[in-house]
């Protein structure tokens, strides 16, 4: 997952954009520029496998360029409407060694946010977008307690319960049309993804990032839509990642799939294209059993092919439906958009949205739901 660039700060810098609106008024920005090599030496890389440390790892890596927060989640309001979630923090750096800076405005970190609800029930997707600089306490990330935050929204921890190494969470974020307000607490244990948590993305030293991920986090809360509130409850899955550079020239983008089964399996993919659209042989996943042991996914041994497509109003084609087998764990899976528009017209334009699957596992049907992201397209 995910996307954050210095040509975004640099237009948030020049600008003073806050909003979608006022940023993207083009096509969207190079996401192999935004994830590529950096010639830039004062930051750090990934280059072998670390020790992960906490509450530490729950907060920032300011040495590293990128570095992000992510949650997605699925819910269900008690009459039965349902609805799906993305709220992404990213943080970007300046350069790799603090400067000294007399202003508190002043900061050589920057963030942005990327929120999205969408109204599964009423065929609708909402989405939104902010920057700011985390001088004069606009935005940051923190240990004790644990806090990420731009102005308003909000990730911070809630009360002193610690389970599987990360507290319980409250999600507070508020626009105009879309509200969420849950609390999260995992049912799993962390998962490192890649190799014990370095997940490689391609041949060159250091085009890797720090990855790891809670699979199935419980989730009770709240949605508005346009000043209507639901209780809803359901499942989330949360991603931490950080890194310098991680795509080669030769890639363009990825399909990103987190499947929460209803048999308490996780399915984690993804499939690294290059720019003749053909996989990567970097893609790779993880499956996540019932009791919470892994299993690493080679390339090999994942067979993903579109079966529908879908056309935005910009004239680009995106896949709209998959298939997805396991051969070697007799998995094979539908994967589809519960709503086929969730594109986020933002300034680097992708597709994340909440899907729906239905398959086997084993010899039983397994349904369940889950999100796929969509970039470089």
């Amino acid at each position: 997952m995910k996307r954050l660039i210095l040509i975004n700060v640099l237009l948030f810098l020049l600008s003073g954009c806050e909003s979608k609106n006022e940023v993207n008024e083009d096509e969207g920005i190079s996401l192999s520029k935004a994830m590529g090599e950096t010639s830039d030496s004062s930051f750090s890389k990934a280059f072998e496998k670390r020790r992960f440390t906490f509450p530490d790892d729950h907060g920032a890596h300011p040495d590293f360029r990128t570095e992000w927060w992510y949650f997605t989640g699925n819910l269900t309001s008690e009459d039965g409407k349902k609805f799906g979630y993305q709220f992404t923090v990213f943080r970007t750096a300046l350069t790799g060694i603090p400067e000294e800076r007399t202003s508190a405005w002043s900061s050589d970190q920057i963030y942005m946010s990327h929120f999205t609800v969408t109204d599964i029930s009423g065929d609708k997707f909402y989405f939104d977008e902010r920057f700011s600089r985390n001088g004069n306490g606009l935005a940051g990330a923190q240990i004790n307690p644990f806090k990420v935050w731009l102005e308003d929204w909000q990730i911070v921890q809630s009360g002193n319960y610690v389970k599987f190494d990360l507290p319980v969470i409250e999600i507070k974020v508020k626009t105009d049309n879309a509200e969420i307000d849950f609390l999260l607490e995992s049912a799993k244990p962390i998962v490192l993804q890649g190799d014990s948590g370095l997940s490689r993305k391609g041949s060159q030293p250091g085009n890797a990032s720090y990855y790891y991920s809670y699979t199935k986090l419980k989730t009770d809360g709240k949605i508005r839509i346009n000043g209507k509130e639901f209780v809803v409850s359901g499942f989330s899955w949360m991603d931490r990642e950080w890194s310098t550079s991680a795509l080669s020239e030769d890639q363009k983008g990825w399909d990103w799939f987190a499947l929460q089964l209803d048999d308490n399996t996780e399915i984690m993919y993804y499939q690294l294209r290059k720019q003749d659209g053909s996989a990567d042989k970097f893609s790779k996943g993880i499956i996540v059993f019932q009791n919470g042991d892994t299993r690493l996914l080679s390339n090999e041994e994942v067979t993903l092919n579109v079966t529908e497509s879908w056309e935005s109003s910009g004239g680009i084609k995106y896949p709209s439906g998959w298939r997805l087998k396991i051969p070697s764990e007799n998995i094979d899976l539908v994967v589809k958009p519960v709503v086929r528009d969730q594109l986020l017209d933002v300034s680097i334009k992708y597709w994340e949205g909440s899907v729906e699957i239905n398959g086997t596992a084993g010899a039983k049907q397994v349904s369940g739901r889950g999100y796929v992201e969509l970039t470089g397209y």
